[in-house]
């Protein structure tokens, strides 16, 4: 464990992206309990508060981001680099995506109630969404799903972790389970 717990401490440190846990089991040889506990050290070395990054478990892997105390700190200093706030129409359509994927344009338009053309371009263009797949349907148009980048953005490792519908709702009627059988 010695010599891995650096060699995944720079992998992570290096990458502006997510890191693949089977990629990383596989890159350094090991299985899959030892690597987990590579993980959980590194995580606990940087839950203290002498210490203004942390691991996140993200898009079915981990990343070193820092903590979001710091935010404001780093804004000053480097300025506002993250991507731009995303317009409510956009955030809409995203979990009309999110929740119901996979589906095509013509649905999100039937939900949403207005032409989503422009709004799925920004989604495309920023990786949050991606086409996948046609559906069985006239002219076979296009799948929309969330993409890993999706998961990133919102710091979630799984569509299990977005918030059940009954819990956005509140008191309205009792809404479908949209995730029991979906794969993530």
């Amino acid at each position: 464990m010695e010599r891995l717990v650096p060699e995944v401490e720079a992998i992570l440190f290096s990458s502006s992206e997510p890191v693949e846990r089977d990629q990383l089991i596989k890159l350094l040889g090991i299985d899959r309990t030892l690597f987990l506990q590579v993980i959980e050290f590194l995580k606990e070395k940087y839950n203290v508060p002498e210490s203004g990054i942390m691991i996140i478990d993200a898009a079915g892997g981990y990343q070193m981001v820092t903590k979001p105390q710091y935010s404001d700190t780093l804004e000053k200093f480097f300025g506002n680099r993250k991507m731009s706030r995303l317009s409510t129409a956009a955030l809409e359509t995203l979990a009309i995506i999110a929740y119901k994927q996979p589906l095509t344009k013509q649905e999100v338009e039937d939900i949403r109630g207005v032409n989503c053309d422009g709004v799925i371009k920004t989604l495309l263009d920023r990786d949050l969404v991606t086409r996948r797949g046609s559906a069985d349907l006239p002219g076979k148009p296009s799948l929309y799903h969330t993409t890993k980048k999706f998961l990133t953005y919102f710091k979630i490792s799984s569509l299990r972790e977005l918030p059940s519908i009954e819990d956005i709702a509140g008191d309205t009627p009792k809404q479908e389970k949209l995730f029991d059988e979906r794969e993530d």
